[in-house]
């Protein structure tokens, strides 16, 4: 069981980190929900049939694991953050690299930001699951999949307008 465990998270990492980044951004977080995300999985390898894919069944135990995570982070927090987590300053002499990776981090952080069945779905589609699986793994049907992804990718334009600092990262390039 364990070199089948090693070999599943060898595999999916890339699933696992993404879904941990979006509902974890500060990093000793993420630390935190990925290895608890470890933990649920390994757990729950002996119950795995076979019956659905291997990457369905670990994203919804990673999904599941991340909103429990965050459920219980909302317990914790007598006060709910608000927008530090947008950094309003970089440097001047930022690479091109480093501005990549803030556009992309900025992005996330307004993914956490929304809703979790947002989440969830928008993690589907950056992670290029197909309409059919995005479906299967969220229970509903194709045709709101569409719906739903439309109307995230409307509500995250939406937030990264607002935010002043996506408009300073475009032009550090």
């Amino acid at each position: 069981m364990e070199q089948q465990f090693k070999e599943l998270i060898d595999r999916h990492n890339g699933i696992l980190y993404k879904i941990a980044r979006s509902y974890a951004p500060e990093q000793e977080d993420l630390r935190d929900l990925y290895q608890e995300m470890l933990v649920q999985v390994w757990r729950a390898l002996p119950d795995f049939r076979g019956e659905s894919q291997a990457s369905t069944w670990l994203y919804r135990i990673a999904l599941n694991t991340a909103l429990s995570y965050q459920q219980k982070q909302r317990r914790q927090q007598a006060v709910l953050r608000g927008d530090e987590h947008f950094p309003t300053v970089i440097d001047d002499d930022i690479g091109a690299a480093q501005a990549q990776q803030q556009r992309i981090d900025l992005l996330y952080r307004c993914i956490s930001r929304l809703d979790k069945d947002e989440r969830a779905i928008i993690l589907l589609y950056l992670d290029e699951k197909s309409y059919e699986d995005m479906a299967t793994i969220l229970g509903i049907s194709v045709s709101l999949v569409g719906v739903k992804i439309h109307r995230i990718k409307k509500k995250l334009q939406q937030l990264l307008l607002k935010n002043e600092e996506w408009a300073n990262v475009w032009q550090e390039e």
